[in-house]
């Protein structure tokens, strides 16, 4: 599937991806002050990021904003989407098909004229520029679109994996979509590619690998809201 051949770390576009570079330091994080502290994880100044991979079912939407809640900084998923479209006036579904699409059965589809960018990649910096930009305005949760590895440079960086059994996958996407088995079981198995084949475009690295995360967990034994509770634990306790 090729691998994304741009540098992110700095925010560097090639010509005609539009935007410009950005930076990041540790001057330009804010430290959020926490009150709520019902768990006793979460007293004191706040500082980290937390990036969440996952899973199709995971629940990586429920857990960020489980996280949000109760330590009052923003989270962000499908909300990189419409401002990294604002940002670079590329469409939303545009951007929204390079994490839903597997890469190496759509690049072909996606080629600008010789000598450009592909959409592909231009969607990719584009989402990676907008995560930066997040990222250097203080704590906050992000889910998915490779911010463990975009962010990689970033201090106070807490990376999460969080996956789930098959059938919990299965019965989520039946509930949400009203599918049969056999078409929930397909919906996980793209899904799941799909975010693979981005994660691996971009890092050239294995998603879910457990070398590449600070803290995995399967959230099927014990609910999403308890796997906030453990990642807001490891953070509190992270040195860095």
């Amino acid at each position: 599937a090729g691998h994304f051949p741009y540098a992110v770390q700095e925010g560097v576009l090639p010509a005609g991806a539009g935007g410009g570079g950005t930076g990041a330091g540790p001057d330009s994080k804010l430290a959020v002050t926490c009150a709520c502290g019902r768990g006793g994880y979460a007293v004191g100044e706040w500082k980290h990021i937390i990036t969440i991979g996952r899973e199709y079912g995971a629940g990586g939407r429920s857990v960020a904003k489980r996280i949000s809640d109760l330590l009052g900084i923003p989270h962000y998923d499908k909300e990189i989407i419409q401002l990294a479209a604002e940002k670079t006036g590329l469409s939303e579904e545009m951007i929204r098909g390079t994490e839903e699409h597997e890469s190496g059965k759509t690049l072909l589809n996606w080629f600008l004229p010789s000598g450009s960018a592909s959409a592909y990649d231009q969607a990719i910096l584009a989402q990676a520029q907008t995560i930066r930009k997040i990222a250097e305005q203080g704590p906050c949760v992000i889910v998915g679109r490779g911010a463990d590895y975009i962010l990689r440079d970033f201090p106070h960086l807490v990376n999460v994996f969080l996956y789930a059994e098959k059938k919990d996958k299965v019965r989520y996407a039946m509930e949400t979509y009203g599918e049969s088995y056999e078409q929930a079981v397909r919906r996980v198995r793209h899904a799941d590619a799909a975010r693979e084949s981005y994660y691996h475009y971009l890092t050239k690295a294995k998603w879910g690998d457990l070398k590449n995360y600070h803290l995995t967990l399967n959230s099927s034994p014990v609910g999403k809201q308890a796997c906030a509770e453990i990642i807001l634990q490891y953070a509190s306790r992270k040195n860095g």
